[in-house]
């Protein structure tokens, strides 16, 4: 696989598990996804080792599109926190994460770096937060087959404040057709993402501002970065 550098798949390649999972196409339901990723105690390890970039350039964009430091930023899918290392490293203080994993969020509260961490799935129901609660959201490898459906995004405009961001990471690769990343392409996903962007731009409730490349996102594998304003 030309996505991730070789390496003797076993038991604590989590990595390539979730990438099989990818491939497979299945539909888990939010309890069967959390057990996944409470299994990946060596996430951080396993990304730096495919050095992963996602968290600084979601947090590079956010810094260039809101110049105020102190607005209230929602981490979707936070993970153990690496996306808000990066943004505090910005200078960015008030961010709630959001994550299904218990174990991750663990690992998260432990950093002492999120305001709070919200544990809950990110889908087509109502999230537990209310209407224009969030300046900005960011969502890093987050948005994906057998993730969170970009569906989400109508919860998203929701809960950010009018004039609010949100941005977020896709690999190419679920979008198109890459050169030995042919099995992860996935076109009912990369038709969902226009659907739902267009749906909301054709009614005034967005802006779509131009989508970024991220050429080495994690080894060998670049992403598209979309940065999109509330209306």
């Amino acid at each position: 696989m030309a996505s991730i550098a070789k390496a003797e798949v076993h038991d604590e390649n989590r990595l390539q598990v979730m990438f099989d999972l990818i491939n497979e196409g299945k539909e888990l339901d939010c309890q069967e996804l959390a057990g996944k990723y409470d299994l990946w105690t060596n996430y951080e390890k396993e990304l730096g080792n495919q050095k992963y970039k996602g968290p600084l350039y979601v947090s590079t964009i956010l810094a260039e599109v809101i110049k105020s430091k102190d607005i209230s930023v929602l981490d979707c899918a936070s993970g153990t926190g690496l996306v808000a290392e990066a943004l505090i490293a910005k200078g960015f203080t008030n961010i709630t994460g959001l994550d299904i994993s218990e174990e991750f969020i663990k690992v998260a509260e432990k950093k002492g770096i999120y305001k709070k961490i919200v544990r809950a799935f990110i889908g087509t129901d109502r999230m537990p937060f209310d209407d224009n609660e969030f300046d900005a959201i960011v969502c890093c490898s987050g948005i994906l087959p057998t993730h969170i459906s970009p569906d989400a995004f109508r919860e998203w405009v929701r809960i950010l404040k009018p004039g609010g961001f949100f941005s977020f990471s896709i690999r190419r690769c679920y979008l198109e057709v890459m050169q030995g990343e042919e099995v992860f392409y996935s076109k009912p996903f990369a038709d969902k993402i226009d659907e739902v962007l267009q749906d909301l731009e054709q009614n005034n409730k967005v802006e779509i501002l131009p989508r970024r490349e991220c050429p080495e996102y994690i080894e060998n594998s670049p992403a598209y970065f979309y940065v999109i304003k509330v209306l």
